[in-house]
């Protein structure tokens, strides 16, 4: 008797003897029961259209449960196998039949919409559940807005959820309240940035779950009985590192340098030997130079070329201990996932599975839709609703094959090289279909939703892009900068050509191109960092001039403001030139290298309106997330980033819950530079980013009325659609660069 077996990926039959095994395998292929060949037409990225032939498993649980072959008992390989003489056991197709329909009914919901889910029972339940446990005033007198309550009964009726609240609408509290208000959830782990911590550890005693959690340091702690499980990536995804003390470069006593023996730890004045030190080294506290052969300390690294290190231990990160005993887990930052080659992602990805997974970010795609994949792979766990498009297969979740099939098929072809970025188009495709995958996994909530809208009374920011001529001073440092790095890549395109000629492979450090592009960058905002500026003696650089004009205009109002910058160099420049513009107000300045300790403070003393701390810079990798800032009443883009969801969440920090008025925020773009070619990048990051998650083309119209440039220019006598348009073709060409 021959019965139906089945595995992971689908169905097979078991055999008695060699002999029937051997007659089974020639009866799957000469029935094609073994594989089925289609063909599909890929376009390549000289535009040439190549026909691709691939073969499937129809014996898959995919491929069944995708053609709606669900009755085993008329299957083909079925009706195959009785014709070649095997007699296949009717109770082992009944138990296998079983496992087909409950994997279509898993596929079903699976793909079920959201909105479809609100109208079944599931959801009700779910959302009597939240009721039930959170309907009421929470421990300060708050309660949850309707919309909260609605994502958390998704989150336990769906179980995969991607919570795509926009910065500031409370995605903490929400996937805490669905997932602790679903009592199935016997352990959950959270996983967080370090400087989110305490947000969370406030969330949850708000909602009185103060005695119900763990802090995880170390593998034991894995094993707490306690039901909320919280970790910070660093721990959780990065080798724990134990540091060596501190050792002193100079005398403790008489802070003598010249007499202070560092090796020995012995002072020649004071005639003593230093105390050993108590407190550690930490990545934010590594030595400028190396304490043993005082050269300059490798960025980044924990050790010297001469053989000292400041690591005393390093042991395995945590996401190596984990078990199986988690029923939820929540992924807070979630867009961190989307370079699947991180640790992070690693860590996560190909670690953690629960039977309820949560990924928390107000970008899901930060640059295009291809950031979204990792996040899928993790939280459908390639199942069969999430198809490659290409091979017609479930993604198999961790290649590369997969990753590029996906961008190919959504994120619009090819990517666009910043010097031809010179008009805006949305990078995104097949966007149609990617709608309904992210409709049956992703809750997205802006602050202009209505629902929200009416909820949080945040009023709409408004967007001036203002435009500024250089003077000649910062012109001329960009002309040079500009020449020399002509200069450069001719020199490597005569390398290469060089190379070719000889039949050998040259190819151009794209590393190094970046080098010269963030030189530009800087040379287009803060040219007093190069040696080489000359500066004005009767103008300030061009930004600076602007700036201050603005920030005095709104401390005399009593409005507070926040700057954000790409360098850290010049927010230490922008703190100390704007502390003190008017009398009794403060400006301070946050970047990494500045004490987690000493941030807080500042953004508490700028949080509060009595306080003089009036402009606050920072860095736009340091205060781009987590952070609620909302006495500022005006933000200042002084620079532009790459990443251009990355500048949306720089002034989220201010248009968010809380804020009461409406915030003026300050695009500051350098004309003819490499500043307009960011800006024209970062619009068709956006309009592609908001057509496949927002659903909305981007309004051209409404940012050419944001521009700004002559204010001699009436605004009656501008054609804004034309003036924007020439804004952002006034860049730096890669005619500029490239030709000869």
């Amino acid at each position: 008797m021959t019965k139906m077996i089945y595995h992971s990926k689908g169905i097979d039959f078991k055999t008695n003897n060699l002999l029937d095994s051997i007659t089974k395998n020639e009866c799957m292929v000469h029935s094609s029961n073994h594989e089925k060949h289609f063909s599909f037409t890929v376009t390549n990225k000289n535009g040439e259209e190549k026909t691709v032939f691939r073969t499937t498993n129809p014996l898959s649980w995919h491929f069944m449960i995708k053609n709606n072959y669900l009755d085993l008992k008329v299957n083909a390989a079925v009706e195959a196998m009785e014709n070649w003489g095997f007699d296949v056991s009717q109770s082992s197709i009944s138990k296998t039949q079983e496992v087909l329909d409950s994997k279509y009914k898993q596929y079903l919901w699976n793909k079920k919409a959201l909105e479809e889910v609100r109208h079944t029972q599931q959801f009700q339940k779910a959302l009597e559940m939240v009721e039930m446990k959170y309907g009421g005033p929470l421990s300060d007198g708050r309660k949850l807005f309707p919309y909260q309550k609605e994502a958390a009964a998704f989150l336990i009726a769906k179980k995969r959820l991607l919570l795509g609240f926009e910065m500031g609408l409370g995605k903490t509290i929400t996937s805490l309240v669905g997932t602790t208000a679903d009592e199935t959830n016997k352990k959950i782990l959270i996983i967080t940035m370090s400087r989110n911590v305490n947000d969370w550890i406030r969330e949850i005693k708000l909602l009185g779950l103060e005695d119900d959690y763990v802090f995880l340091q170390n593998p034991r702690d894995l094993h707490s009985n306690k039901r909320i499980h919280l970790v910070s990536y660093e721990k959780w995804a990065n080798d724990r590192i134990k540091f060596i003390n501190i050792i002193p470069d100079k005398c403790p006593d008489c802070d003598s340098t010249l007499n202070f023996d560092q090796h020995l730890q012995y002072c020649f004045r004071c005639k003593e030997k230093a105390v050993s030190p108590t407190i550690s080294y930490s990545l934010d506290s590594l030595p400028e130079k190396c304490p043993c052969c005082k050269k300059e300390w490798k960025k980044k690294k924990l050790f010297c070329s001469c053989g000292f290190t400041v690591v005393k231990a390093r042991k395995k990160p945590l996401f190596t201990f984990f078990h199986r005993g988690y029923d939820a887990s929540i992924v807070d930052e979630g867009h961190y996932l989307k370079n699947g080659n991180s640790n992070r992602s690693k860590s996560i990805v190909r670690k953690v599975k629960t039977k309820t997974r949560v990924i928390l970010t107000g970008t899901p795609a930060e640059n295009g839709s291809e950031d979204l994949y990792w996040p899928l792979v993790w939280l459908t766990g390639c199942g069969s609703h999430f198809e490659d498009p290409l091979f017609r297969e479930p993604f198999t979740g961790y290649g590369k094959v997969g990753e590029e099939n996906f961008r190919t098929y959504y994120g619009g072809g090819s990517k666009r090289t910043l010097l031809e970025s010179d008009n805006v188009k949305a990078r995104v495709s097949h966007h149609e279909e990617l709608w309904d995958l992210l409709d049956s996994l992703m809750i997205r909530k802006t602050q202009q939703d209505k629902d929200v809208k009416d909820s949080i009374k945040v009023p709409e920011p408004v967007h001036i892009r203002r435009h500024l001529e250089l003077t000649e001073a910062d012109r001329s440092l960009y002309e040079d900068i500009l020449q020399q790095f002509r200069t450069w890549y001719q020199e490597e395109h005569m390398k290469r050509d060089a190379a070719l000629a000889r039949g050998d492979k040259y190819r151009i450090n794209s590393i190094e191109v970046c080098t010269w592009l963030n030189k530009l960058r800087q040379a287009a905002s803060c040219p007093w960092t190069f040696k080489e500026y000359k500066a004005s003696k009767s103008e300030q650089p061009t930004k600076i001039r602007f700036l201050i004009e603005k920030a005095k205009s709104y401390l005399r109002a009593g409005k507070k403001m926040l700057i954000f910058t790409s360098h850290k160099a010049t927010a230490e420049q922008l703190g100390v030139l704007l502390d003190g513009i008017l009398p009794g107000k403060q400006a301070g300045y946050i970047h990494g290298s500045v004490d987690m300790k000493y941030r807080f403070e500042l953004m508490d003393r700028f949080q509060n309106p009595n306080d003089n701390l009036s402009i606050l810079i920072m860095t736009t990798k340091t205060g781009a997330e987590s952070y609620t800032l909302t006495e500022a009443k005006a933000v200042f883009l002084f620079d532009l980033d790459w990443n251009a969801k990355k500048i949306q969440q720089c002034y989220s920090r201010a248009v968010r819950l809380g804020q009461r008025s409406i915030v003026d925020i300050y695009w500051l773009i350098s004309v003819g530079t490499i500043d307009s070619n960011m800006h024209s990048l970062i619009l068709s990051k956006l309009s592609g980013v908001d057509l496949a998650i927002d659903r909305k083309e981007l309004d051209f119209s409404k940012i050419a009325m944001e521009f700004e440039g002559d204010e001699s220019i009436e605004p009656e006598n501008i054609d804004y659609e034309a003036f924007a348009a020439e804004m952002l073709s006034s860049g730096t060409k890669s005619s500029d660069v490239y030709s000869a």
